[in-house]
């Protein structure tokens, strides 16, 4: 800790080719917000007990990329981080081509209260590729998560729909799915157009014997009232 509140942070695993250990620098203290303005994105010496230590200050926040996707492990790794994958991988399944593509994939989580029978599969996302739609891949990923679901012990399995897109409402009817309540402005729009309702859509499992879980609610909600 020097005159500007710098406070080393590891350096074990930052000197490997160099000659003089290099630190990471966290600033604290009166004169810490100077030096975070006035060295931003520049190389800081200072001597300390004779050791010369370099600290570079250098964040750049940009735009997600797809190359990003490959590169965050490391991130969600953490247990404090919400990950569906780390919470529920049995209910992540890709259809593969026997030339390796992947084809489609279907996504997915278990969520909701035992005790008032709210306990359900959910679907979070569910696609097939152009080239590999009707040929029944949605219809057997969705038979895949919907037994998961049931092994688990679910009531129901649920999925949210645009309200426009009446092919996939229309496939999800020939599934066994309903309409269970409407959602106003579920989807965000984009330049400036108005939000977009959703379906909440249902199929009861062997659990709900009555069928109570997929009973209309005769008024739409907003998200906010969505549990």
């Amino acid at each position: 800790r020097g005159r500007a509140g710098a406070v080393l942070r590891g350096g074990a695993g930052l000197c490997r080719g160099r000659e003089r250990p290099v630190c990471r620098l966290s600033f604290r203290g009166e004169s810490g917000p100077w030096v975070r303005e006035n060295f931003r994105g520049s190389v800081i010496t200072v001597a300390l007990t004779g050791i010369v230590v370099i600290a570079i200050i250098m964040t750049t926040l940009r735009a997600f990329t797809c190359d990003d996707l490959f590169r965050f492990n490391n991130i969600n790794l953490d247990p404090l981080t919400e990950t569906y994958l780390a919470h529920w991988p049995e209910y992540f399944i890709v259809a593969e081509a026997p030339g390796g593509e992947l084809m489609g994939y279907i996504m997915g989580k278990a969520e909701g209260s035992v005790a008032r029978e709210e306990w359900h599969g959910h679907v979070t996302a569910l696609s097939v590729a152009p080239e590999f739609r009707r040929l029944g891949l949605a219809a057997k990923l969705m038979e895949l998560l919907e037994e998961i679901s049931e092994k688990k012990g679910g009531f129901f399995v649920d999925l949210f729909v645009r309200v426009s897109n009446q092919v996939a409402v229309n496939m999800y009817k020939q599934l066994g799915y309903s309409v269970y309540r409407t959602v106003l402005e579920y989807y965000s729009a984009s330049s400036g157009e108005p939000d977009e309702d959703a379906y909440d859509m249902r199929k009861a499992l062997s659990r709900d014997t009555e069928k109570k879980s997929v009973i209309p609610l005769p008024h739409p909600v907003r998200p906010e009232d969505i549990e």
